[in-house]
């Protein structure tokens, strides 16, 4: 079997890399050949990255030239279909209508969705968010009618999927259990410090934001902590025990597995509901307690003080981080109970058999 996999950014994209990347090698175990191409070129990804940080001005034109290029990369993607056996397009979508017309080349089309896509990603709205918004829902209901199967992430997604292709399968994670792992003793670790820390994107800055009142209260009352934060871009908290460090694919995991707990700090509304955060999973498969605000999709994994915490309040961060903090037999406790429910439900091993059912699903 032969499978297109079309991705919406290159590997700098956290969904590609756990979407799609993590999986190729054990699929090609089973004898599915595959081949990967991107939506979006690497340089147009660079810049995804980085847009929560760019003008008003230069986000409309960024738009405008990533309209632009999704259109001319459609073809490619248009003239090889033919050649596969099975499309897997990883949260992309195409103008202008382009998704009907792929069905045309070939029929077995997966969509994978992940996030909400099919609303606005900001709560700022203005003519350019509301234009935005409204092209892209219009593109994923086009690719959503196209497609034979759709994979979803969490019931949320799964609600809005359903009214457009009845055949929709949840997969959460994936998360390679044996890259991210538990490292048991750190000997560069200052005797008695506690880190808190979080890893993201200048996307997602503005979640960390949230928990700035919770920061100078635990640094006032803990000499012992640190704060570290892997790719926060332009966010800055005024504590010299607040550490920014660039996020690098070679160097993250090791910087994880120095932290003691993980945060994910989110407003529960309709678009952070589309998400499984990706950075829950990465403090879970690294033993390390993982705090998290309050959604419902949260709530699919995270079994409140047995496998981690939802906090729903400024009030409820500081208790349960002080409780961390202080405790580190209940950290590890929690940590590889953690580990133990990804390695259940999100690991690579558990969810390449269900993708690959999936695939055999759509021979004839």
């Amino acid at each position: 079997m032969k499978v297109l996999f079309v991705i919406s950014g290159t590997k700098r994209v956290a969904a590609s890399r756990y979407r799609v990347y993590q999986y190729l090698p054990h699929l090609e175990e089973k004898g599915i050949r595959t081949s990967v191409f991107s939506s979006t070129s690497d340089f147009m990804t660079k810049l995804a990255i980085r847009s929560p940080e760019l003008s008003e001005a230069k986000r409309f034109l960024y738009y405008i030239a990533l309209f632009i290029e999704r259109f001319l990369r459609f073809w490619p993607i248009f003239f090889m279909a033919p050649k596969f056996d099975l499309i897997f397009l990883q949260r992309v979508t195409f103008p202008f209508g382009l998704g009907r017309i792929l069905r045309f080349r070939n029929k077995k089309i997966i969509f994978d969705i992940d996030d909400a896509i099919f609303l606005p990603d900001t709560v700022k709205y203005n003519t350019i968010t509301r234009w935005k918004g409204a092209v892209k829902e219009r593109e994923v209901r086009d690719i959503l009618k196209s497609s034979r199967t759709v994979i979803v992430e969490n019931e949320y997604i799964k609600d809005y999927v359903s009214r457009f292709c009845k055949k929709t399968y949840k997969i959460r994670g994936p998360i390679d259990t044996e890259r991210y792992f538990i490292k048991e003793t750190d000997p560069g670790r200052k005797k008695g410090e506690v880190v808190l820390g979080w890893i993201g994107s200048p996307a997602t800055t503005s979640y960390l934001k949230m928990l700035n009142p919770v920061f100078s209260k635990l640094l006032a009352c803990f000499s012992n902590i640190k704060i570290m934060l892997i790719g926060a871009g332009n966010y800055s908290f005024p504590d010299k025990r607040v550490v920014k460090k660039e996020w690098q694919y070679e160097t993250e995991v090791d910087l994880l597995q120095g932290f003691d707990v993980g945060l994910m700090p989110m407003p529960d509304d309709n678009w952070t509901r589309g998400k499984l955060g990706c950075k829950m999973l990465q403090y879970m498969a690294v033993g390390i307690p993982s705090v998290a605000s309050f959604t419902s999709t949260n709530e699919e994994l995270i079994r409140n003080g047995e496998n981690g915490f939802l906090v729903k309040s400024e009030s409820e961060w500081i208790s349960v981080l002080s409780n961390l903090i202080e405790n580190k037999e209940f950290r590890n406790k929690i940590g590889h109970a953690g580990r133990r429910t990804v390695e259940d439900v999100c690991s690579v091993a558990k969810n390449t058999p269900r993708l690959l059912k999936i695939f055999e699903s759509l021979k004839d």
